[in-house]
């Protein structure tokens, strides 16, 4: 049986089918920001320092539907609408979940599911002649979501007192995702004024993060060392120091979420930053555990986190970046200690966190002027990272000292 012409035309065109990887793109993109915001409230460490590699994943996942997507001749626009995203009531209420239990169920697990099977039915449809491009893609991502979803119910079943989802939570998720493979296949309106502004979205961003079950609260951060300092001193010292680097990592997760409108590429830069903040914190683990002590014994401050949370999302992202280019001459100095006192594990950590953290001053060097001109931020960017400068010494050093908290008390 023949088609008629139009409805021929509208099936066979490879940009009309493509939209199908652009709407997965986009709605991934947002269920990725949305992990990252839940990210610093994980407080079992394992799924703490683990999860920022499977948002990050994500993200590529998502980066190869769009370049494959525009091969097809689908339209990108140069800013990543949050608003015009398919699915929009869906993702907004699991920005509500009560807890981590329902954030895992419903984020993680619960909606990963429902896109494995639109994904499915989109490859069944596609004769493999034609599409073979994007096959693979599709497929690679299909396996990301169901390796995800797997880590997902370990960490369930891994919270304290075995903890359970909201039954009424969940429901509501699988209803509103019910239809989601329906939308992910229709044209999205464009249009629309960006966002400019930090978002808040049900419980998200958090105020403070979570200390990890088990862990020693380090209120004003790590102890200093003792001035006439020796190798033993100084190695246990920076193994501490790069462990407190996860709430540099919890602090691009929630700006991950928080941040308005941007090209998509920032959000994929601010995950690999995410990221590599996360290992720089293993680093710190692994060589406590060459020193015989565990992460939990060295023990974790949230203040930097909670202080930079005061801060708007571009305000915080120059305190990052800047703190990160001012770093440098210190991290050279310890480099060359290690490796003067045979420190194997520590000269690691040094090249491999001078390397990182050298991509993520580029990453600030390119988007803070960004961010100034899609927020419509009165500051210049010089501004901005003087301001940012100014707040790290006459804010955030003085809270970490515990003297200067006494004379204010």
């Amino acid at each position: 049986m023949k088609t008629d012409t139009a409805n021929l035309a509208q099936e066979v065109s490879p940009r009309i089918r493509g939209l199908f990887l652009k709407n997965l793109a986009d709605f991934q993109t947002e269920l990725a920001r949305i992990h990252a915001g839940f990210a610093p409230n994980l407080a079992v460490w394992r799924q703490r320092k683990e999860f920022p590699e499977f948002i990050f994943r994500s993200i590529r996942r998502v980066q190869d539907l769009r370049i494959r997507g525009r091969e097809l001749g689908v339209s990108f626009q140069e800013m990543h609408l949050s608003a015009n995203v398919p699915g929009r009531p869906l993702l907004d209420a699991l920005c509500a979940a009560p807890d981590t239990a329902g954030f895992y169920a419903a984020a993680v697990i619960a909606v990963p599911r429902v896109l494995s099977a639109a994904i499915h039915a989109y490859l069944k449809d596609n004769d493999s002649i034609y599409d073979l491009p994007s096959i693979a893609l599709l497929e690679a991502d299909r396996d990301e979501l169901a390796v995800q979803l797997k880590w997902a119910e370990a960490a369930l079943a891994e919270l304290p007192g075995a903890a359970k989802p909201d039954a009424t939570f969940l429901a509501t998720i699988e209803q509103l995702a019910a239809d989601l493979p329906a939308r992910l296949r229709e044209p999205i309106t464009r249009g629309g004024e960006p966002l400019r502004t930090a978002r808040r979205i049900g419980v998200l961003p958090f105020a403070d993060s979570a200390l990890p079950i088990g862990f020693r609260h380090l209120e004003f951060g790590p102890e200093s060392m003792p001035r006439d300092n020796t190798y033993v001193h100084r190695e246990r010292y920076f193994a501490v120091n790069f462990l407190q680097e996860v709430q540099a990592a919890d602090s691009c997760a929630s700006m991950l979420f928080e941040a308005p409108d941007m090209p998509w590429d920032f959000y994929f830069d601010l995950a690999r930053h995410m990221w590599d903040e996360a290992r720089h914190a293993v680093f710190g683990e692994k060589k406590l555990a060459d020193l015989g002590l565990t992460a939990a014994e060295a023990g974790l401050s949230s203040k930097a986190y909670a202080m930079r949370q005061t801060l708007s999302p571009l305000d915080r992202y120059a305190a990052l970046s800047t703190q990160e280019a001012d770093a440098f001459p210190g991290k050279h100095i310890a480099l060359k200690d290690s490796i003067a006192n045979h420190d194997t594990v520590s000269a690691m950590a040094w090249s491999y966190d001078i390397a990182d953290e050298t991509q993520h001053v580029r990453f600030g060097a390119k988007w803070l002027p960004i961010m100034i001109e899609k927020t419509g931020e009165p500051r210049s960017t010089e501004q901005v990272r003087t301001d940012s400068e100014t707040w790290r010494i006459a804010v955030l050093a003085e809270v970490y000292k515990p003297a200067a908290a006494t004379l204010r008390s």
